[in-house]
């Protein structure tokens, strides 16, 4: 188990809040709230102000709405690399002009970040296979429209190769609609994926050398035009960046 506070953000303006959590492996994956999470840093001299502030039950349910919702996207987007995590929120001090849902929520989301950084990683093996040329990793970056901050979806395979490729499969915008996107917005997603794609193994594939990134497929989900490009460069960062970790695993386990 690893007990963690999150750094404050350098040139953030939220630096004065601070989150503590406890994380370690499970069975299964769990959030919990110890009963005093929110709490003043010194109840005997903090002000009447801060008092009422803790009183006000709406108030902490919101602010606990809040950090929940922060370590379950950090657990959305990192639990892979340990594996189930139990996540127990600590402890926050209120802050007199700092603390809010949103400043809350990030707190946390950093912590657990924190967290699974010093917690053993793992490759997840029904995401690589194995061939003759080499492993390859298929996989999707994770959704989920409650805690996340991505609506698009991508499946991505991602091998090895001699020179770096991205390559559209042919039925990549087969059958692909959006609740919120016209015909004119679905016909830019292929170029906006491939350009996506690109700037992620710009970021990411000097650590395994170059590789061949194949687009299999998408959904937009709730994506809206406005949000197009931001939402696809999210969803291919997100999903290369898992997949060149795999890679890295599975490129040990071959050599060593």
């Amino acid at each position: 188990m690893v007990r963690v506070t999150n750094r404050s953000m350098a040139g953030g303006c939220f630096g004065p809040v601070r989150v503590t959590v406890d994380v370690e492996p499970a069975a299964e994956s769990s959030v919990h709230v110890a009963d005093d999470f929110i709490d003043l840093r010194d109840r005997d001299r903090d002000d009447e102000y801060m008092r009422a502030e803790l009183a006000n039950e709406q108030w902490i349910a919101e602010l606990t709405t809040g950090a929940l919702r922060g370590v379950r996207a950090a657990l959305l987007q990192h639990e892979y690399r340990t594996g189930p995590l139990r996540v127990v929120l600590v402890k926050h001090y209120l802050h007199i002009v700092e603390t809010s849902y949103i400043t809350v929520r990030a707190g946390a989301s950093r912590a657990v970040r924190i967290a699974i950084d010093q917690l053993p990683h793992r490759m997840v093996r029904e995401w690589v296979t194995r061939t003759p040329a080499g492993p390859v990793v298929r996989l999707a970056n994770p959704v989920d429209p409650e805690v996340g901050d991505t609506d698009a979806e991508v499946f991505i395979e991602v091998a090895p190769a001699a020179a770096r490729s991205v390559v559209l499969a042919e039925d990549f915008a087969t059958d692909v609609t959006g609740p919120r996107l016209d015909a004119a917005d679905l016909a830019r997603i292929p170029d906006l994926a491939v350009t996506a794609a690109h700037a992620a193994l710009d970021r990411h594939e000097e650590r395994v050398g170059p590789l061949r990134l194949t687009l299999l497929g998408h959904r937009p989900h709730q994506t809206v035009p406005w949000s197009l490009e931001h939402q696809y460069r999210d969803a291919l960062d997100d999903g290369v960046r898992m997949a060149v970790e795999q890679l890295e695993f599975a490129l040990a386990e071959q050599t060593g």
